[in-house]
């Protein structure tokens, strides 16, 4: 118990540095884009450690408003907890991680007000783990309304993504589409285009009939009579 206390309290002087360093902006000066990483760096912490705290020094300290003037915690309630001792470090990230939802952040601000009171007086009581179940359940049984319903048609998807191959050249495309003007459809197979024939106007049709000419008739007819016709005999069509 005496090792909990004793931990708590240099919770709080590393919670209180990481707030005036913030105020100072000694981390902007340093290069560093937040605080959270400027702590990983300089002192080597895991980076939800470093989180927790900056957490801590948001939410738990007095703040310092555009035109300098002094602002209250952004959860009093907690503040005063944790100055006491009776919130640690996990306590103060639960709560705020609980107020920071899209169910609390629908609440009016007297009852988050309300709800952060609530669960700063459950933090002698309850571990952080279960102050997080019964402070979720309590944000969304003070939620009675819940998220306004969205009348609006949903969102359409239209993409075309190309996926390569990864064990030869090309790929194949892969589309989405919600809209069902653009909705993909597997193409006809190709067929060749039947090649175009090309036919001689003088050319007579393939089955028509040759004609014979008028000295052609009677040649056919004297052949007929004549049981052979003469050698060399012939007779041209046209």
């Amino acid at each position: 118990m005496a090792a909990e206390k004793a931990r708590r309290g240099l919770d709080r002087v590393v919670v209180d540095a990481v707030a005036d360093l913030q105020r100072r902006g000694v981390f902007a000066e340093r290069g560093y884009r937040s605080p959270t990483g400027a702590l990983g760096d300089l002192l080597g912490w895991e980076r939800f450690e470093a989180r927790r705290r900056v957490v801590a020094a948001e939410s738990v300290r007095a703040r310092i408003g555009i035109d300098g003037t002094q602002l209250p915690a952004r959860l009093p309630a907690t503040a005063e907890a944790f100055a006491a001792g009776t919130a640690g470090l996990r306590h103060v990230e639960v709560i705020a991680k609980v107020l920071d939802s899209g169910a609390a952040r629908r609440l009016s601000p007297e009852v988050w007000a309300g709800a952060e009171r609530e669960l700063a007086g459950k933090t002698g009581v309850y571990t952080p783990s279960e102050l997080l179940a019964w402070g979720t359940q309590l944000v969304e049984v003070l939620d009675q309304d819940g998220a306004e319903p969205d009348d609006g048609p949903p969102p359409q998807v239209d993409e075309l993504r190309l996926r390569r191959f990864r064990t030869k050249p090309g790929g194949s495309l892969i589309g989405r589409f919600d809209d069902a003007t653009m909705s993909m459809r597997s193409p006809p197979r190709s067929t060749p285009a039947p090649r175009p024939v090309t036919r001689r106007t003088n050319a007579p049709p393939r089955n028509a009939r040759p004609r014979r000419s008028p000295r052609c008739a009677a040649w056919y007819s004297s052949a007929a009579d004549s049981p052979r016709p003469a050698a060399g005999a012939r007779c041209s069509t046209s």
